[in-house]
């Protein structure tokens, strides 16, 4: 690896994330969603990395988009990680691993390799994605349910009375308002989802387990997680990339 400035790039299903890396150390970075020129506020000012590393579940259109970009700036051709049968001490449970996801396996390989036990790993995503591992690094699985995000666009396409917007305050309190019942109802569900995998996961290994917590709504879930010890960690999936693409 070289020891120039490094690129790393997440690109999701509504939102690309970006960081540069220096000296061991994260020099600048920003998220932003797939609207007007975006591909032009990836490390704007960087007149070249030694290396990009890349991570895409944002289909091939974008995906071609952002390598032409990377080639025609700075002549490079990023490395893609993807998702292997093992990497990182960690042995995937898919029959065929191609089918994972590269998003949750390069936060999969990220906690264990943070922690080195048993974990849960939420991405609060366009979708809310959970995969477990044990103490050995097996990956056990997982459950992909709605974001919060596509829950509300479904609940407001089939119901013409109920249009609302995110609220900014996260609560579990039962709301007296039909904004507040939504995103609250919404949040609820998606708290019990995780504290039921956790119950479970718990219950099956019969030892500790930690929580990693990840995405955009993140932070939001996290804190509303008052029985589990949970961690929020945002980079997640571009930690993983050194991993994957040492």
């Amino acid at each position: 690896m070289s020891d120039g400035v490094l690129l790393e790039i997440d690109m999701g299903n509504t939102r690309l994330k970006w960081r540069l890396i220096g000296q061991g150390r994260q020099l600048s970075g920003d998220s932003h969603l797939y609207r007007d020129a975006w591909v032009t506020r990836v490390a704007p000012g960087v007149e070249a990395p030694a290396l990009i590393r890349l991570a895409s579940v944002a289909g091939p259109e974008r995906t071609e988009l952002l390598l032409q970009h990377c080639r025609h700036r700075w002549q490079l051709e990023p490395e893609i990680a993807v998702t292997t049968r093992r990497c990182a001490g960690v042995t995937n449970a898919y029959r065929d691993p191609s089918a994972m996801g590269v998003d949750r396996w390069l936060a999969v390989l990220a906690a264990y390799q943070q922690w080195q036990r048993a974990c849960l790993i939420v991405d609060c995503g366009s979708a809310v994605t959970l995969d477990m591992v044990d103490n050995e690094g097996l990956h056990l699985g997982g459950y992909i349910v709605p974001g919060l995000q596509l829950m509300r666009r479904a609940l407001f396409r089939d119901t013409d009375a109920v249009k609302v917007e995110a609220a900014a305050a996260a609560s579990l309190d039962p709301a007296d308002n039909t904004a507040d019942a939504v995103n609250r109802g919404l949040l609820l569900m998606t708290v019990g989802f995780v504290t039921e995998a956790y119950r479970r996961l718990v219950a099956e290994l019969e030892t500790p387990v930690t929580v990693v917590v990840t995405g955009g709504d993140g932070e939001r879930v996290g804190a509303l997680l008052s029985s589990i010890d949970a961690r929020i960690c945002p980079d997640l999936v571009l930690d993983g990339l050194a991993l994957a693409l040492p």
